[in-house]
């Protein structure tokens, strides 16, 4: 009798919706990654540099997921 349930209830199995789009996204993030290998100048404030195009995608990929998991800490849990 462990799998007593109130009416409503069910039991998820699998991953989530959120984890298979990560997935899907980060799988087209490495595609585009290789298919950008070429070098290119970059500007950003004071510096000009010749980088590998893929490093500014991965680079621009990090800071997007940092400010975007910053803006979900600061939202608090009522997602005001």
């Amino acid at each position: 009798m462990d799998d007593e349930r109130t009416p409503g209830q069910y039991r998820r199995e699998g991953p989530s919706g959120k984890l298979i789009a990560a997935g899907v996204l980060l799988v087209l993030l490495v595609i585009f990654v290789l298919q950008n290998r070429d070098r290119a100048n970059v500007d950003f404030l004071l510096w000009d540099v010749n980088a590998r195009v893929w490093t500014v995608i991965v680079v621009a990929a990090v800071l997007g997921f940092a400010a975007g998991w910053l803006v979900g800490r600061t939202r608090g849990p009522g997602g005001d």
